[in-house]
């Protein structure tokens, strides 16, 4: 013979046995959920590695000139001579050369921060730099075809004047 359940007592019980099983089923779809894709990089970043042999022996130089530019600014001014053959430009808080070497226009730009707004915090990596003074810095590399006219001046986003950001990734 079997005792009678209290229905409030099988309520209950009902109630665990559903809010288990909805639990259960969404800690397994969690677990075979597809990782979200990462975000495609923008499209005026291209890889380092898609260049040329030639030209990522240079990129390697000039990544060289960007450590020995940021010493000798770190000592007072802005070298004014980056690798051979490049021009300085000085606008406000952008520094850049501009040089040509291995089939391509290179530029080096450096941002130095607005000394009205508060200091930047990032982590150092390629893009960013601190000076021995503690002064950040943001740094990038670009690239362009020689086909292309050679701009006079350089804004603070070469993008918009056809230049390609190159990046390690």
């Amino acid at each position: 013979m079997r005792a009678a359940v209290n229905p409030e007592r099988r309520s209950t019980l009902l109630w665990l046995l559903v809010a288990g099983a909805v639990w259960g089923l969404a800690v397994g779809v969690a677990r075979w959920r597809r990782e979200p894709e990462r975000p495609p990089a923008p499209v005026w970043q291209r890889p380092v590695s898609e260049l040329t042999e030639a030209q990522q022996a240079h990129y390697a130089q000039v990544r060289a000139a960007i450590l020995e530019a940021e010493r000798v600014r770190s000592a007072g001014a802005w070298p004014t001579t980056f690798l051979p053959g490049s021009v300085f430009r000085q606008q406000r808080l952008t520094v850049n050369y501009v040089s040509e070497a291995a089939g391509l226009r290179w530029l080096v730009l450096f941002l130095e921060p607005d000394p009205r707004s508060p200091p930047e915090k990032a982590a150092p990596d390629d893009e960013h730099h601190t000076l021995a003074d503690g002064t950040p810095l943001h740094v990038t590399v670009w690239t362009q075809p020689l086909s292309v006219p050679a701009p006079e001046n350089v804004t603070a986003f070469p993008a918009a004047e056809g230049w390609v950001e190159r990046v390690r990734r």
